[in-house]
C-alpha cells in the first residue's frame, strides 16, 4: 500500500514544482498574490495529510508545509526595497 501512495505523490510533486516555479515568475503584486495563495492552500493540504500517520503521507505534508511557508515568505516580500526601516546610523553611538 505505501507504493501506491509513493507512485501517487511523486508525479504530484513535480506538478507542485511546476505550479512552485510559475509562481516565482510573475512580477510585484500579481506574484505576491499568487505566492500567498499557492502557500496558504500548500500548507493546508500539508497540515491535512498529517492526519494519515504513515511515513509516506507525513514526509509528504512535511514538504507541502515547508513550500507553503516558503511562497508565504516570497508573497510577504516588500515591492518597493529603496526605503530601509532599520537605516544604520554612525553617529548616534558617539
Amino acid at each position: 500500500m505505501p507504493y501506491m501512495k509513493l507512485l501517487i505523490i511523486l508525479p504530484l510533486f513535480a506538478v507542485i514544482f511546476q505550479i512552485y516555479n510559475y509562481a516565482l515568475t510573475r512580477k510585484r503584486e500579481e506574484k505576491q498574490a499568487v505566492c500567498r495563495g499557492l502557500g496558504i492552500a500548500l500548507l493546508t493540504v500539508g497540515i491535512v495529510s498529517l492526519i494519515f500517520r504513515d511515513f509516506v503521507s507525513v514526509f509528504a505534508g512535511l514538504l507541502l508545509m515547508m513550500v507553503g511557508f516558503r511562497l508565504i515568505a516570497h508573497g510577504l516580500d516588500r515591492l518597493d526595497k529603496k526605503v530601509f526601516i532599520d537605516r544604520y546610523n554612525d553617529s548616534s553611538y558617539d
